[in-house]
């Protein structure tokens, strides 16, 4: 398991699992008192839906794993209805993705240090996270092919030997397994002359050949830095209210959903766990989506070769009139 799920998992036993049933055995909780969990939760800590689910769905999994254990006889999860449906708490996630406008982004990127401007062209051309382009080598970009392999990433999750995690280190991206081969992302020109002017003026950290080490270039870049010394002073500069660096991933998906680029591929590019989920997720990035639908079925069935005699239109044109 991550160590980042295992902090998130510690997290949620700490602060919402042990205040409320203390440390008993799990074998006696019932649903009534799962049902004072949810309602606790939302009184006491204010969650939105989206949270709520997501730890309820954390509990819901322990439960089965103790049972397929032999440590509960049921899942008192299972009969627990939660208050907001699964496909509103989708509906509010998607309404608070934040997608900035080209002309934001392009602000914003000439407004950031020169030394790590090429981190927003990487986020914003070619969807990486920021953690992701943190831990981009030279090895990993080919211009030849122009392609970049996304396959590390800097994370807050290290060991630090107290039982906690929280140091920084370089691993694997995001859902995948240590070894496996990581996504390849199409290198657009645009990102890609930003990387080559940052190859020729900057110089690479590390065994791993990272192009964006720390302000000293002595080691990892902190996100702590990343955010109060890059990020904030760049919006600031050009008078942009806030959204988080991820929204320039958003932009991408965006970009690429508008051109018409299959949910598929950009599922892949992204690196997401399935189709399925940057469907949900992005089902409403797509404004011009009911105007290609209507030129698809005028298409399809108004180009009959058989014409109206009265009116010679063609197809179901010339039903719709008749």
């Amino acid at each position: 398991m991550e160590n980042s799920s295992v902090k998130q998992y510690r997290t949620l036993l700490t602060r919402n699992v042990e205040p409320f049933f203390g440390t008993d055995g799990i074998r006696g909780i019932k649903s009534a008192q799962i049902e004072k969990w949810v309602e606790w939760m939302i009184h006491h800590h204010g969650y939105k839906p989206s949270t709520l689910r997501f730890r309820f769905g954390i509990l819901m999994s322990v439960f089965n794993w103790a049972m397929e254990h032999g440590l509960a006889d049921t899942n008192p999860c299972k009969p627990v209805n939660l208050p907001v449906s699964s496909s509103r708490t989708h509906r509010d996630q998607r309404a608070e993705i934040c997608v900035p406008s080209a002309e934001t982004v392009l602000s914003v990127i000439g407004a950031a240090p020169e030394r790590f401007r090429c981190m927003f062209w990487l986020m914003a051309g070619c969807g990486l996270r920021l953690g992701e382009a943190m831990g981009l080598g030279r090895d990993r970009i080919s211009f030849t092919d122009r392609l970049i392999t996304v396959d590390r990433q800097v994370a807050c999750d290290g060991d630090t030997g107290s039982g906690r995690y929280g140091s920084m280190r370089l691993r694997h991206v995001k859902w995948r397994e240590e070894g496996e081969q990581g996504r390849r992302v199409p290198l657009p020109d645009v990102v890609a002359l930003a990387l080559r002017r940052h190859l020729r003026d900057h110089v690479t950290w590390g065994e791993e050949g990272l192009l964006f080490p720390n302000a000293t270039g002595t080691g990892l870049l902190y996100p702590y830095y990343w955010y109060g010394r890059i990020w904030r002073p760049a919006l600031a500069a050009v008078a942009v209210d806030y959204f988080k660096p991820h929204s320039l991933r958003h932009f991408y998906a965006a970009s690429l959903l508008s051109q018409g680029v299959a949910v598929s591929e950009l599922s892949a590019w992204l690196g997401h766990t399935s189709v399925s989920f940057t469907e949900r997720y992005y089902a409403d990035l797509l404004p011009d989506a009911p105007d290609r639908a209507r030129l698809a079925i005028d298409g399809a069935l108004g180009a009959s070769r058989h014409r109206s005699p009265l009116t010679g239109m063609t197809g179901i044109a010339a039903v719709a009139s008749a």
